[in-house]
């Protein structure tokens, strides 16, 4: 259940880092450009992806749309901060007008110096930014410097204060095992089968392989957040439960990777909000009411051959979905999230 303060109450009673978990949240999807590609990405994300971003007149729309939700909203990516420039002026002109987000993701590949990256992080908290989310894991820090990610974790405290950091104060030998993991096939096994991600986008194509086949009637994990025990994903499509909601550079609105409920530019979201996302496709209200397998069925019909097991619920929608993908190209896309790089 969603707190019922408003959001604003509880990230000036708790902080923002506090207030995602409790009011959830939605976000700018900036671009699905990243300076890292890794393992366990939903959407794809890497730097071969074309360098699309929102761009300012959109971005501020889509902020506002968000601003309704009452949830916690950021910008996100791919690597929002590949684009600074341009990120900072959205940011300064949601502020202008009082929507802007309450805090930026990033993966600190960016902050190659304390220069760079007090003065970024200042610019955006002038712009009305309260806080940061840093990554920090075995798939981020095969490639990303542990130096960068402390040097941007302590100057993100020490500019929008530790309770609106979402990040893990990690010291240097922790974040180096990070690393040291991911690059040990044994041990970068045994911790992706202890903490499992969404089959989705190229944790589908890559990680799938690492988890034991299933049957089908097993399937009843759980999406990002909840949901353990029921075929259906109604709590990840329903708008008052839907953990994340994003709006992408072309306007699509998502809330599990790469099934677009809609478009912010032909219906703002407060509008599919408040009327629902069902009846908008096949592919929504099969997700919604029967879940992976409903979606099994329409791709069986199509001529699909289903596999004696798959690794996990959203796996298996995974796999469906690349199939279905060519008959509902409208709602299973866009190309970044399903098209290998």
């Amino acid at each position: 259940m969603r707190d019922p303060r408003p959001v604003k109450q509880v990230i000036e009673e708790e902080g923002v880092a506090a207030a995602i978990g409790k009011k959830h949240v939605a976000s700018v999807l900036f671009t699905y450009r990243c300076t890292l590609a890794c393992k366990h990405c939903c959407f794809n994300s890497s730097p071969r992806k074309p360098p699309v971003f929102t761009p300012l007149e959109d971005a501020v729309e889509y902020l506002k749309q968000l601003h309704t939700t009452d949830r916690v909203i950021h910008i996100a990516g791919g690597e929002a901060m590949m684009f600074f420039p341009q990120l900072l002026s959205i940011c300064r002109e949601a502020g202008r007008l009082g929507v802007a987000p309450h805090f930026i993701e990033t993966n600190a590949t960016f902050a190659v110096n304390d220069e760079i990256t007090r003065d970024r992080l200042s610019k955006l908290k002038d712009t009305g930014v309260l806080g940061l989310l840093i990554s920090a894991d075995p798939f981020h820090q095969l490639h990303c410097p542990p130096e960068r990610y402390l040097r941007c974790y302590k100057i993100a405290v020490e500019i929008f204060g530790r309770e609106n950091v979402a990040a893990g104060d990690f010291d240097l030998e922790t974040l180096r095992s990070f690393a040291s993991i991911a690059r040990n096939p044994e041990r970068f096994r045994d911790y992706v089968l202890r903490h499992p991600p969404m089959l989705v986008g190229r944790a589908g194509n890559e990680l799938a392989p690492l988890f034991p086949d299933r049957p089908i009637h097993e399937l009843l994990d759980g999406m990002w957040h909840g949901g353990e025990g029921k075929p259906d994903c109604s709590l990840e499509f329903h708008p008052d439960t839907m953990w994340e909601i994003h709006i992408d550079p072309y306007g699509n609105i998502q809330t599990c990777c790469g099934i677009i409920l809609g478009n912010a530019k032909e219906t703002p979201l407060p509008q599919l909000m408040q009327t629902g996302f069902l009846g908008r496709s096949p592919i929504i209200d099969a997700v919604y009411f029967e879940g992976p397998t409903g979606l099994l069925k329409m791709a069986v019909e199509r001529g699909y051959t289903p596999k004696p097991g798959y690794p996990q619920k959203c796996g298996l929608c995974w796999e469906v979905r690349k199939f279905l993908r060519p008959y509902f190209p409208e709602v299973l896309g866009p190309d970044e999230v399903y098209v290998p790089d």
